[in-house]
């Protein structure tokens, strides 16, 4: 292997050719040709002396190889990022693309603030959202992304992901308004009656207030809410809400969002059920803590969000 014949245009069409495992959303990513993929992947075949990727009916699948170099690219490729952008980093004159992972009440609460902001400040500057229910922080660690919103904890043992607090946020329950309890007042013993929608995105068990009422006694041993429906994502609550009997228990944001929705509405939680405040954090990984680029981005959220700040 000659490191004199390596291609650093080629090498960044790789990482991103591993990471979507297809030519044409490759090309799209970095706004090339298909044809210029192609060429680049010839010549890291070349170059590693592997297949790297292999045709599969859904695009490609990746060789042994080609596993063990995607976090090697990553660090490679951002470090050299990151030496160019100590020479160059400028705002204004700035383009490249900052990923965050957000579920889609934070991304709806925080990120219009900031994208006005980075329009103003770094037109050139992209901003990539994936809002897609998976576990928070597998692409922060394989580095993926520079940051994560999320009120949820890293892996335990986990020792190389930094955060700050951006906001706190309360829930509320979203029902139709011709729900039963619409235009009456929620009570501890009126809702242990009711059927309630749980939106599990990382596996839990249990919807986020059963534990309120076991603290106060209604529910003991095996005994639980009523959850007849279960989601992987917000997305489709707001609709299933307004069509049936389903009370859903929801950032306050994503709820108060939902109420555009004639058909809806909105109640506080009985202060006796309310959570405690939970913080929503931004998550970043080491690799990304001295980055100019990202450096200035935590700049601007922090400006923008603090934890004095609730999302209600």
């Amino acid at each position: 292997m000659n490191l004199t014949q390596l291609d650093l245009n080629s090498l960044q069409i790789l990482k991103q050719l591993i990471e979507e495992k297809h030519v044409s959303n490759t090309a799209l990513s970095l706004n090339i040709s298909q044809s210029s993929v192609s060429r680049a992947l010839q010549k890291m075949r070349s170059f590693f002396d592997d297949e790297l990727l292999v045709r599969s009916n859904y695009g490609y699948e990746l060789t042994p190889k080609a596993e063990s170099l995607k976090e090697d690219l990553t660090e490679v490729i951002t470090s050299l990022e990151r030496l160019v952008h100590k020479q160059q980093f400028s705002p204004d004159s700035i383009a490249s693309t900052v990923k965050f992972y957000g579920l889609q009440p934070q991304i709806d609460a925080l990120m219009p603030a900031f994208i006005e902001k980075v329009r103003c400040e770094a037109p050139n500057l992209v901003v990539s959202i994936d809002t897609t229910p998976k576990r928070h922080f597998n692409a922060l660690i394989a580095g993926d992304i520079h940051f994560v919103m999320s009120s949820h904890e890293p892996p335990t043992g986990e020792q190389n992901i930094h955060r700050m607090i951006l906001a706190k946020r309360d829930f509320r329950l979203l029902m139709s308004k011709s729900h039963p309890l619409a235009d009456k007042a929620l009570t501890t013993v009126n809702l242990m009656q009711s059927q309630f929608g749980q939106i599990s995105l990382q596996g839990e068990k249990n919807i986020s207030f059963e534990a309120k009422f076991r603290e106060l006694g209604y529910l003991k041993g095996k005994k639980s809410l009523n959850v007849p429906v279960q989601l992987s994502n917000f997305n489709s609550a707001p609709n299933i809400a307004a069509g049936t009997d389903i009370i859903f228990h929801l950032p306050t944001p994503f709820a108060l969002a939902a109420c555009k929705d004639d058909r809806l509405c909105v109640k506080e939680v009985p202060k006796e059920l309310q959570l405690d405040f939970q913080y929503v954090y931004l998550y970043w990984h080491k690799r990304f803590h001295d980055d100019p680029m990202c450096e200035w981005v935590r700049g601007i959220l922090k400006s923008l969000f603090s934890e004095e700040k609730s999302l209600a």
